[in-house]
């Protein structure tokens, strides 16, 4: 199966497609970029927007194959795409530990070398000149690195400040200055580490089982046991941990949390499979080929925390605003200087700037509302996610186990060709091993019951429909109307009835069949949480419109959404139509959030602008949302609230940032501050911002969340 896409224009020298796959795809743009590059000659430049899933490519028309080009995209797969990945060097940044610790070494050098101010008397201008220069040296190095690129930025104003400041024997406003800069790069980094280890704790990647084919037996072992050439069997709904190669056995992966993709994919001998894919359906035998960091997944969470300090929207215009007014400020120090021939009022105009505020400030702000959303049990995947959360207006929720507690109670059953004591054995024969709260509900209720389980042959689990299988020769299913429409199965005016007066009782009802005859239903509910009301309305008083989306009936559903006080709602959805419907949310302008828990809502949480899954659903669940919160709806609430802090706390410090700087640009320009001044008035407030920034982590208490406890009461 090829990727999807289209050509959204097609010039000499310019080429530029668009694809959902490379929106949803959990590799990030520079990864996606580097790829092209290294595959195709001639490729000039190349932008890659995920928000937007286009890929812009300008090529030199005398060594770009455009044929070669073309035939990539009609023939690559997703699997190519893992591939890709998995093959892929470790080319990320350094681990955040490393990172931190850097910092961390600068800023104790920087404030040694500081105290030798103490002993000016005692120690040359000139030597004390030489500390500053060698200190100031990653200053320097980030300054080179934007000449290299032809940018005229916030590094090439430090630079230059620090030098000429310290080429004129002033070497305390440069020295303050290293020192403050180095003092915003440990705050920085302090702030990331905490939530790039919250990140690895969830996606927990490392302390799962597996099952160890030895001597023809199969054995559970952590998976850090597992070793290059072992081979192990993954069985239905079981995850697979490790990247290798199917040696025997057929079945049906879920990718979506690798690749984005809605649809399983048929996976037999000689195919590759990766680790934190799921099998739905079906057994195979792997040779274990690329295990622990090695593997896909462990790539991924490395991405995750590389696209965490990515610049949120925010933050890049910011940014962008800060850095054009970068060559003015160039041009006024110069002017200045030639017009007064006063190299400190010229000095001081270059110490002033707005980015730098911006760079430490918003990042902070970021990684420390991240921070305390940890605290409270909730993970954000990325900074961007963190603001999205703020622009949502519409929040898009599953039913099961998401509004109500996800574990279904059966009501009743009803026979009609058999005895109901052989109903629920051959329903829950059909259901066992099954992970979805009704197959798990049905077996538990058989037991209870005291009914034996028999053996099932040929199962096939049908996604958000049923299951079908052969118990003792003969075929059976159990599902929905839609299943048995699917299946060609006729439903007689006796059952009809049965079944709506089971719906108008608020019971979700599930078909048993054998052959084409139907044997009998099942009734069940699940009751609401007991927060889900008061969370539904305290997000409508927020301002956000609440949908329910479910694959239940249309009675069921009406239920549920008037108990709940949801206006809107969509009844007997496929995993599929979630996802088309949040689509269509997002067409007519929406900012759409969903929550789900399941395995079959993989697919609507990787086309909405956030995913938010609660953390006892599914693992796939968890890994392919943007947002994880705990089992607990009052933390959705918590969740919005500390977006909307983060931004608010972001815009705060952006106005302060360009008041200051403002105030210290006229005062270097009219000659009323001095380097010493200026250094102090910029990157004092760079320090101050990002001192503001940490309140999440520095505060213990937000008035927020007290007012939430009396607010999400349960009733």
């Amino acid at each position: 199966m090829a990727i999807p896409y289209k050509v959204n224009s097609f010039l000499e020298g310019r080429i530029q497609i668009k694809s959902d796959f490379f929106k949803y795809i959990h590799i990030s743009e520079h990864s996606i970029a580097e790829y092209f590059k290294s595959h195709f000659k001639g490729i000039k430049s190349i932008k890659v927007s995920k928000k937007t899933g286009r890929i812009t490519i300008e090529y030199d028309t005398n060594v770009f194959n455009v044929s070669e080009f073309f035939h990539f995209l009609n023939t690559v797969s997703p699997e190519t795409i893992l591939e890709i990945l998995s093959e892929s060097k470790n080319g990320y940044a350094k681990p955040p530990e490393e990172e931190e610790e850097f910092a961390k070494k600068w800023f104790v050098v920087n404030s040694i070398a500081f105290s030798l101010f103490a002993f000016r008397s005692a120690v040359s201008t000139n030597l004390i000149s030489g500390i500053t220069l060698a200190l100031a040296v990653p200053v320097f190095k980030k300054a080179f690195n934007s000449l290299k690129k032809r940018k005229i930025d916030v590094h090439i104003l430090d630079s230059s400040a620090i030098a000429i400041s310290t080429m004129q024997g002033n070497p305390l406003s440069s020295m303050l200055m290293v020192w403050l800069l180095s003092l915003g790069d440990l705050i920085e980094e302090k702030t990331k580490g905490k939530a790039h280890k919250a990140i690895e704790e969830l996606l927990n990647y490392k302390n799962e089982e597996v099952w160890l084919v030895k001597n023809g037996t199969a054995e559970k072992v952590p998976v850090e046991q597992i070793k290059k050439g072992d081979k192990i069997v993954v069985y239905t709904g079981e995850k697979i941990n490790i990247d290798g190669i199917v040696y025997e056995g057929e079945a049906l992966v879920n990718q979506a949390s690798l690749t984005g993709e809605s649809n399983p994919v048929l996976k037999k001998k000689g195919d590759k499979v990766y680790a934190g894919t799921y099998v739905e359906d079906g057994k195979i035998y792997v040779e274990a080929q690329k295990i622990g960091d090695e593997t896909a997944l462990a790539k991924i969470v490395r991405i995750i925390e590389e696209s965490s300090k990515q610049p949120i929207e925010t933050q890049k215009r910011a940014e962008e605003v800060a850095n054009k007014a970068v060559l003015p400020t160039l041009l006024l120090a110069g002017g200045i200087y030639a017009y007064t021939q006063d190299l400190n009022r010229a000095t001081s105009t270059l110490i002033i700037d707005y980015h730098t505020g911006a760079h430490v400030a918003v990042p902070t702000a970021v990684m420390s509302h991240m921070t305390l959303a940890t605290k409270k049990g909730i993970l954000f995947k990325s900074g961007r996610h963190l603001e999205l959360m703020h622009e949502v207006d519409t929040v898009v929720f599953d039913k099961t186990g998401t509004l109500t507690v996800g574990h279904p109670e059966i009501t009743e059953t009803v026979a009609y060709k058999v005895s109901e004591q052989e109903l629920l054995q051959i329903a829950a024969t059909l259901e066992q091993r099954l992970t979805h709260p009704v197959a798990k509900a049905i077996v538990d209720y058989a037991k209870k019951e005291g009914v034996n389980l028999l053996k099932r042959q040929n199962s096939k689990y049908h996604m958000g429909l049923g299951v079908e299988a052969e118990i003792n020769g003969k075929k059976y299913l159990i599902g929905s109307t839609k299943f048995l429409e699917r299946m060609n199965v006729k439903i007689p005016k006796k059952v009809i009835a049965d079944r709506e007066r089971m719906h108008e009782d608020g019971e979700s009802v599930l078909y048993v069949v054998e052959g084409k005859t139907i044997l009998g239903l099942i009734g069940w509910t699940d009751p609401p949480r007991p927060e889900a009301k008061k969370v539904v309305e305290l997000l409508q008083n927020m301002g956000r419109e609440i949908i329910l989306c479910t694959g239940d009936n249309e009675g069921a559903a009406r239920l549920i959404a008037k108990k709940l006080g949801i206006k809107k709602y969509y009844a007997r959805t496929f995993p599929d139509e979630k996802a088309k419907i949040i689509k269509k949310l997002k067409k007519e302008g929406r900012t759409v959030a969903f929550l789900g828990d399941g395995v079959n809502d993989s697919p609507a949480l990787s086309v909405a602008d956030v995913g938010i899954s609660i953390r006892s659903g599914a693992d796939i669940a968890v890994e392919v949302a943007d947002v994880v919160i705990n089992n607990d709806l009052c933390n959705l609430v918590e969740a919005f609230k500390i977006s909307d802090m983060a931004l608010k706390n972001i815009e705060q410090n952006l106005k302060i940032n360009a008041f200051a700087n403002t105030f210290g640009l006229i005062g270097s320009l009219l000659g009323f501050i001095s380097p010493v001044a200026a250094t102090i008035i910029n990157n004092g407030t760079t320090v101050f911002l990002g001192i503001n920034a940490l309140k999440p982590i520095l505060k213990k208490d937000f008035k927020e969340f007290k007012e939430l406890k009396g607010e999400c009461q349960i009733n």
